[in-house]
């Protein structure tokens, strides 16, 4: 089963991690994937330096009992990221390189730490509050600190917009909306964005007979270019009032629901 959040390099590591402390990369390599990767290879694929071949991802997947289309959806959607993200540098003039995938957890990350909130606006606990976000499924042998700074940019964030309120050891939510503003909040909102969309397309067509949570649909239409601003207008407003309808507090009842609406003119 994939965790929410996970990459196809943190299948690599878990699944390393699980069979015990004395498998290192080459004896994993060798013993349980049968030297179909050299170990330095299989190291830069749980860096997430290189991506395995579709034919290493089922040897995984058939190690793990898995259906192999889960795994080879997550590769898909990594190897899409990448791509998009190399191309996004170009386009916004990034000063660094664009890190795809961590980029579009920390915009992940934002939305599930408002989600983690209470709806009407009462104080929990920042403790309670911090588990529901910021505890990356991926390396939790090597990646608390990793981890433990992208909760605190998330913190940092979200107070400095206003969206969150933190008095002493307690928290609440303030507001639901995040809009980007600099050029590394856009570029963070595009890699979810784009996460998403390739997502929902993967789910639909390399999972269409699994139960993903996932809704896809298109819809065409010819309108007078005057009315369009009043459409998106509306579109939003029912947008944000369904949202509001079925919001729902934090419980092992819930799930996490991120939703992408698409409107443009061709």
């Amino acid at each position: 089963m994939v965790k929410r959040g996970q990459s196809i390099k943190d299948v690599f590591y878990e699944t390393r991690v699980l069979k015990g402390r004395d498998f290192t990369v080459r004896r994993f390599a060798k013993e349980v994937l049968g030297d179909a990767v050299d170990p330095v290879m299989l190291s830069y694929i749980e860096k997430g330096k290189r991506f395995p071949s579709e034919a290493l991802v089922r040897r995984l997947a058939a190690l793990r009992n898995q259906d192999p289309h889960e795994l080879l959806a997550l590769l898909w959607r990594d190897r899409m990221l990448y791509a998009f993200g190399k191309e996004l540098r170009r386009v916004l003039h990034a000063p660094r390189a664009v890190e795809g995938v961590e980029d579009a957890e920390l915009a992940v990350r934002l939305s599930q730490a408002i989600a983690a909130l209470p709806d009407d606006a009462s104080w929990i606990t920042l403790r309670a509050w911090r588990s529901e976000f910021s505890a990356a499924p991926r390396r939790a042998a090597r990646g608390g600190v990793a981890g433990d700074k992208m909760a605190a940019q998330v913190e940092k964030t979200l107070r400095h917009r206003g969206l969150v309120e933190i008095r002493g050891s307690k928290v609440r939510r303030k507001g639901r909306h995040f809009v980007a503003q600099d050029l590394e909040e856009r570029r963070t909102l595009a890699m979810e964005f784009c996460a998403l969309f390739v997502k929902g397309l993967l789910d639909k067509l390399a999972l269409p007979d699994q139960d993903t949570g996932t809704y896809l649909r298109n819809h065409y239409l010819n309108i007078d270019v005057q009315r369009l601003p009043v459409f998106q207008k509306r579109l939003d407003s029912m947008l944000r009032a369904l949202a509001e309808e079925f919001a729902a507090d934090t419980s092992s009842d819930t799930k996490f629901l991120n939703i992408l609406v698409n409107s443009t003119t061709l």
